[in-house]
């Protein structure tokens, strides 16, 4: 369904992604996770079409409908909740063609326009649509809220379960869900986790609620703070972190080992340029220059093992320690 490769996007000097690749098979869900500033929102709105990459390509099928909630879902205007949730569903915009064309179906291209909008107006199930919005927004606890209510009396949270209604009503392949959970009591969590779970659409989720992503999420996408770039890691996000807690564990302890190996060379090469230093030096009493000689010879062997010390410190593959930040702070 999507595939991205080597995405690129930057701010001026600030360099937000780099060289993300990833494909999202039809039906996953899958869990966006990096720490705050790492591009989450910002990938999520490349793949919706609201932004544009710098570089690299992203391939979606062509048919596919989106839907994408953005963190801010605050709605504006008297509308009513039923209107709202018919025009951003699309049902508002079937009907009236398929009003308008019912009227012209003597004519073979519009019958078969006619046919084609039919059919998606019974997959979206447009003739129980009221019903279908009315036991959407029940599962997110908003059975007090008529259909009829407008918009602008409705509180910020009502406004965002309004919004992730109208989006799941889309009939949508692609779902990408940032922070969907903020405004979600565990009610609506449980509800939302099970229509995902029975939901034949892909989804993109970023969340902060560790058990709806375990619960939703079977593949991890990791947008890593220093490279910029993205990894892929099956599995819950229960797993995720128990895989980077034994790995960075390791890295602190191969860390460890060599810093010690370091140290232990770079004394060997402190000695040795002080043996080479004494030796250059020395000087024997009775002018001996047989000994002479072979002190210095030896200095410069000291000299030579110094040398050979720090270049092997120099070529060694460092490994990093691992920079300690939350897990979970994602």
């Amino acid at each position: 369904m999507i595939k991205a490769e080597k995405l690129q996007k930057s701010y001026g000097s600030l360099t937000v992604l780099s060289d993300v690749s990833f494909s999202l098979g039809r039906g996953q869900k899958v869990a966006l996770v990096g720490h705050n500033g790492t591009g989450k929102t910002t990938l999520l709105k490349i793949v919706a079409g609201l932004e544009n990459q710098d570089a690299g390509k992203i391939e979606i099928t062509g048919d596919a409908c989106i839907g994408y909630l953005p963190q801010d879902t605050s709605l504006s205007g008297n509308e009513s909740v039923v209107n709202y949730l018919r025009q951003v569903s699309g049902i508002d915009v079937l009907e009236k063609e398929i009003e308008s064309l019912s009227s012209e179906l003597s004519d073979h291209r519009k019958a078969k326009r006619y046919g084609e909008i039919h059919s998606k107006y019974e997959h979206l199930d447009g003739y129980s649509f009221a019903h279908k919005a009315d036991v959407m927004l029940s599962g997110f606890g908003l059975e007090d809220v008529g259909l009829d209510r407008p918009l602008s009396s409705l509180s910020s949270g009502q406004k965002s379960k309004v919004a992730l209604a109208g989006i799941l009503l889309k009939g949508v392949d692609l779902l990408l869900l940032d922070e969907p959970t903020n405004n979600l009591d565990l009610p609506a969590l449980i509800w939302l986790e099970d229509f995902l779970k029975k939901s034949e659409a892909s989804c993109i989720v970023v969340s902060h609620d560790r058990r709806f992503l375990d619960k939703v999420a079977k593949k991890i996408f990791k947008l890593d703070w220093h490279t910029r770039s993205l990894t892929v890691t099956g599995g819950t996000y229960s797993d995720y972190l128990e895989v980077m807690s034994k790995r960075i564990a390791g890295q602190k302890e191969e860390h460890r080992i060599q810093q010690e190996e370091i140290g232990r060379l770079n004394e060997q090469a402190r000695e040795k340029k002080a043996d080479a230093t004494r030796g250059s030096h020395w000087a024997p009493r009775d002018n001996d220059k047989f000994l002479r000689g072979f002190k210095r010879d030896r200095a410069g062997k000291s000299s030579k093992v110094a040398k050979a010390i720090e270049k092997r410190v120099e070529q060694m593959d460092k490994i990093e320690k691992p920079v300690e930040r939350k897990l979970f702070e994602i």
